[in-house]
């Protein structure tokens, strides 16, 4: 195979990634990936000039990663508390895939690292809010409810990730009572 053919960028991710999988994402660092892709550690720096750029390009690609088995084009046809359990179902078990809790991983980042995975967290749960606002908007029994400036569609979408993103901290498997609670506060 030609070295033009190759692409570092992707292996480079990949060997991240699996160290993430197995150990924990504080435990990636350029020496190692670089070590386990058999790449120079320059060519690494190359495409990510440091280990916060590897760290944010991890964190996207497990966000992304996260929410591909999400059938959000089906979701329409179920009611809103349904699709959110499927939601939660399908991020519960891609978490499984990690030896370590990925969500409390997070915390454990040095804080420039942290900040610039915020950031596109951020970025991503701003996409998630707006699809939950979708299957707000699809649900016949909720296009009664009477929205104000205390419970707005976007306050509620960002109330019910935030706490899906708890329980998930948590290893919650059954989310009965959140959506009991749901019900109750989106019921007219």
């Amino acid at each position: 195979m030609e070295k033009n053919n190759v692409d570092y960028k992707k292996i480079i991710l990949t060997e991240a990634e699996k160290i993430a999988m197995k150990d924990g994402i504080t435990k990636i660092n350029i020496r190692s990936v670089a070590k386990n892709s058999n790449i120079a550690i320059g060519t690494v720096y190359n495409y990510f000039p440091s280990k916060a750029d590897l760290l944010v390009a991890v964190i996207d690609d497990f966000w992304q990663g996260a929410f591909k088995d999400i059938k959000w084009k089906s979701l329409g046809q179920n009611s809103f508390y349904a699709n959110i359990e499927e939601i939660y179902m399908v991020l519960h078990e891609y978490l499984k895939n990690f030896k370590e809790n990925w969500l409390e991983q997070l915390s454990l980042l040095k804080t420039q690292e942290k900040l610039l995975g915020r950031e596109k967290e951020t970025e991503f749960f701003e996409v998630i809010y707006g699809r939950i606002i979708f299957l707000m908007d699809m649900d016949n029994d909720l296009k009664q409810f009477q929205w104000s400036e205390a419970i707005t569609k976007e306050k509620m979408a960002e109330f019910i990730f935030q706490n899906m993103l708890s329980m998930l901290r948590k290893d919650t498997e059954d989310i009965s009572f959140f959506l009991l609670i749901l019900r109750k506060i989106l019921s007219n």
